[in-house]
C-alpha cells in the first residue's frame, strides 16, 4: 500500500473519533488564533477549527498526511480551506517564525516522542511558539502499569462504527506487545478489520511505539523548558484526574 493510501486509510480509521472535537473549539475560541495544531495528520482538528473562523497552521511531519488534508480541504468552502496552512515539519523540533495563541497536540501525539532528547525539545519548541497569553494544550494517556502487565499480548476489543461515506463497518482490536519500565516505552499493535455489506473483507495491523507520561515527568518537562503549568484534568469535561483514570489533559502557558 503507497504512502497516499496509508494515509487515506488513516482518514477513515479515524473518522469517528469526535469526542475531543468541542473541546478544542471551545479553547481556541477562548484563546484566539492562530492556532498551531502539531502532529495534525489528515485535519481532524484543524478543519473544525478553520470552519470557526481560525487561521490554522498544522504541521505534521509526514508528506503523504499533509497531502490527505490537502485532499480533505479541496472539499471544503475556499474560505475554510485558505485558513489552514499545511506544514511539513518534525514535532519536536520547528521553527515557524511566528506566535500562537493555541498550540494543539490531540490524541495522545505526543506519545510518539520516545526519545528524551525529543521530549525537552518539543517543549522548549512550543514555548518559543506561544503568544503572550498563549496556551499549550495536549491530551496524553494515563499509564495504568498493572492492567498493562496483566494484559499483556491478550488481544481486548475496542470499537465499531460504519464509514458514512463508504459504508464500510470497521471493527478495531488492540493487545500490547512489549512494556519497558525503564524508559516508559510500550509497543502495541492495532488490528482494524473492515467489510462492506457482503463484500470481501480486509485486515490491517498498525504497530506503535509510544512514551507513557506520567503527571510528574509532565510537570518537570514543562518547568524545564519555560512553561507554567496552569491546570491538569482527567478528561475534556474537565473531571478531576485521578490515578485510575484513563486520560489526563494539560494546559500550560509561558512562565513569567
Amino acid at each position: 500500500m503507497s504512502d497516499d493510501d496509508e494515509a487515506r486509510r488513516f482518514a477513515v480509521e479515524h473518522a469517528h473519533y469526535d469526542e475531543d472535537i468541542a473541546f478544542w473549539r471551545r479553547h481556541a475560541a477562548r484563546l484566539g488564533g492562530p492556532v498551531l495544531d502539531l502532529g495534525c495528520a489528515t485535519g481532524r482538528v484543524a478543519i473544525p477549527l478553520a470552519r470557526d473562523g481560525h487561521e490554522v497552521w498544522a504541521l505534521d511531519r509526514a508528506p503523504a498526511m499533509l497531502d490527505e488534508l490537502r485532499r480533505r480541504l479541496a472539499r471544503e468552502d475556499p474560505a475554510v480551506a485558505a485558513r489552514v496552512h499545511p506544514v511539513e515539519g518534525d514535532l519536536a523540533r520547528f521553527d515557524l517564525g511566528r506566535r500562537f495563541g493555541l498550540v494543539a497536540v490531540a490524541m495522545n501525539t505526543l506519545q510518539v516522542l520516545t526519545d528524551p532528547a525529543d521530549r525537552v525539545a518539543a517543549f522548549r519548541s512550543v514555548r518559543d511558539h506561544l503568544a503572550p497569553g498563549g496556551e499549550l494544550i495536549f491530551d496524553v494517556a494515563l499509564p495504568d502499569l498493572e492492567e498493562i502487565r496483566d494484559s499483556m499480548g491478550r488481544e481486548r476489543p475496542g470499537g465499531r462504527y460504519r464509514d458514512p461515506a463508504t459504508g464500510e463497518v470497521l471493527t478495531h482490536s488492540a493487545w500490547y506487545d512489549s512494556w519497558d519500565p525503564g524508559t516508559q516505552t510500550l509497543a502495541f499493535t492495532l488490528r482494524i478489520r473492515a467489510r462492506n455489506d457482503g463484500g470481501p473483507g480486509r485486515e490491517a495491523l498498525r504497530r506503535h511505539r509510544v512514551h507513557l507520561f506520567t503527571p510528574q515527568e509532565l510537570e518537570g518537562l514543562l518547568q524545564d523548558a519555560g512553561l507554567r503549568h496552569l491546570e491538569a484534568s482527567g478528561g475534556f469535561d474537565g473531571r478531576p484526574l485521578r490515578e485510575d483514570g484513563e486520560r489526563q489533559v494539560h494546559r500550560a502557558g509561558v512562565a513569567a
